[in-house]
Order: structure tokens, then sequence, then C-alpha cells
């Protein structure tokens, strides 16, 4: 875990904040209504052609309109492209839609209401349409702990990889997650924390890196809550020990990473801010897990939480399943696989 904190102080929601996620949507939609350019003639029916086309190659789909079927994705082998596309028009006609749930979401987001124990998953994709796991192992935990442990699908898939790897950003100094992906895999396993030890025992393949991943990390400091109560050794988080995801491929010699977990108290923004450079893209891991954070309802994880689930969507993501925190409800669990690449 990269930084822990004591307790947030409550402040209200201006209405700035709601115009900041309009204008992101909006833009996004003008977008796609340009990319597109054509209707639905149905609640779930696009116009032949419209949102599939055949290459020499696999399928493609208008919501990752440079990419096609990630045929080199090993958690994909079991997986029913017809299905897979099937959704696609669905996710697409959500994705037109997406102000007015957006709009809907807000409220229950800044009121709270009783209905709104997923409004921060209603910002990102259809909470009712996830995308199947198919896989005799589906979707599992790995990690004794609820907080520690993560979601995963069709782990017993990397059985047919030659050389799998698992990089596990954050630990907080517990390790359940990567004993346990130890013991079902034999990927070698390589976790980062610059606020954390080693582990006390030794882990088969797991080396531990006292790094920090990510891009601009001093940027933490200036929209976490309250950092001034920080109890953490991590209370100055650009006081550690930072690299970009390039440079630790190069030295680990590694061409693709296979599974991303992140449990880094909104340090993601920092690591997708690096994942995201263009350089950088055709290295995205096949599975990423990672816990979201938007604290406060403020304008600054507004911002960044909606252009970094935007940006997924277009690299090829599709969300498997959602777990919000029960101590916040800010803060939420993900899971998803990289479908088209």
């Amino acid at each position: 875990m990269y930084i822990e904190y004591a307790h947030w102080a409550p402040r209200k929601l201006s209405i700035v904040l709601i115009l900041i996620i309009a204008g992101i949507i909006l833009i996004t939609i003008n977008v796609s209504a340009r990319l597109y350019n054509h209707e639905p003639t149905n609640e779930y029916e696009l116009p032949k052609n419209a949102l599939l086309k055949r290459t020499s190659n696999p399928l493609r789909s208008l919501l990752s309109p440079e990419l096609e079927w990630c045929s080199s994705n090993p958690f994909l082998a079991n997986f029913k492209r017809k299905v897979v596309m099937e959704l696609e028009k669905k996710w697409l006609k959500w994705s037109r839609n997406q102000f007015s749930t957006a709009y809907d979401a807000m409220i229950e987001y800044i009121f709270e209401t009783q209905q709104g124990r997923d409004q921060i998953a209603k910002f990102v994709y259809p909470v009712s349409l996830p995308l199947p796991c198919f896989s005799g192992d589906g979707l599992k935990r790995y990690g004794i702990r609820d907080e520690t442990g993560k979601i995963l699908c069709a782990i017993n898939n990397l059985k047919h990889v030659d050389k799998c790897v698992i990089y596990s950003l954050g630990s907080n100094n517990q390790f359940d997650f990567e004993s346990d992906l130890s013991a079902h895999t034999h990927c070698e396993i390589h976790t980062y924390d610059c606020t954390s030890l080693p582990p006390t025992e030794r882990i088969e393949r797991l080396s531990f890196h006292k790094i920090c991943l990510g891009k601009q990390p001093s940027l933490q400091s200036h929209i976490f809550p309250n950092v001034q109560d920080y109890s953490h050794a991590a209370r100055k988080p650009f006081d550690k020990k930072f690299k970009r995801f390039q440079d630790i491929l190069k030295e680990n010699n590694h061409t693709q990473v296979h599974i991303l977990k992140m449990d880094i108290e909104g340090g993601e923004y920092a690591v997708f801010a690096d994942l995201f450079e263009p350089i950088n893209q055709i290295y995205m891991p096949y599975q990423i897990t990672f816990e979201s954070h938007w604290w406060n309802k403020d304008v600054s994880h507004a911002i960044m939480h909606q252009q970094m689930f935007s940006q997924l969507w277009k690299l090829g993501y599709r969300f498997l399943q959602h777990e919000p925190n029960p101590q916040n409800r800010a803060c939420v669990e993900w899971t998803m696989l990289r479908v088209f690449c």
C-alpha cells in the first residue's frame, strides 16, 4: 500500500463537479458519434456491419476502433466471441446514453441515496452487463483476506503459457495475494512498493522491489484528503523512489505482463498515466485488478476517474466485475480483461 489515511473531512460537492463530468461525457459522445456515424434501429440492434467488421484476422469493435480481438491474451482462450460481440452492441448503446446515466448516478452519489451502492460503477460500465468469465475456474478471489485478496478470471489458462508474469503494486507488508498466486501458477511475480518491507518468509518466484511505479507522483500530495493526517511512511510519496513502466520492463527483460494488480490508495492514477503513454500501450497487461479511489467527491478525482476509465475502454478493456469497498463506497475494486489489443 503506497499511502494510508486516518480520516477524511467531508466537503460539499460544487456544481463545478457536475459540469466537468458532463463536459467529459459530452466530448466522449461527440467523438464517438463522428466515429460511428450510425444510429441503432432498435434497443440493442445496430445497422449491419456498423459494430463489427471482419478483417483477415479477428473481429473489431467501434468501442475500441483501432484494435482487434486480442488473440494473444491467454485468458480469452475459452471465450465465446459471438457472445462477447453481442455484448459489445449493448455496451455501445450504453455509451451513447451515458450522459443520462451519469446524471442519475451523480444524483445518487451526491446525496448518497439507498440506491447508491453502485453509483461509482454506473459511471464506468453497465453494471447489469458484465463481461462473463468463460472458464472452468471462473472468477475467483486470490489472497486470504478480503482487503488484500483480488478477484481474477481464468487463472488456470496460465498453465499453457511458457513464461507468465505478474506485477503486484502495493503490499502494505501483506503478501497473501502473491503467496496464493505462487501456489496456483508457475508465474514470475514482482511486487513493487516503495513504502513497505519485503516478506519475512520466502515465496516461490517472488521478487520484491522497494520501488513505486507511476508518473509525477508528487501530484498525490495535493489531491489526497487530509495529507497532514497521514500516519503511513508514504506521507510524502514524492520523496520515495519511483520508476516508469517502460524502465521496469527493460530491467526485468519482460515484453508482456499477464496480470497487473494494484492497491495503492489513489496511486493508480499516476500508474495509468504512465501506462497510457503510446510507447507502453502495446505492453498493456492482459488482465488488471485494482482498487479505484474517488475521495471526497472532489473535482480532481472526478476528472481523472472518468478519463482513466474512458481510456481503458478505448484500449480494449472490458469489465468482469466490480466490488464496492464496504467501508467507503468511493473506493471500488475492479477486474478487467483486455479483449481487444
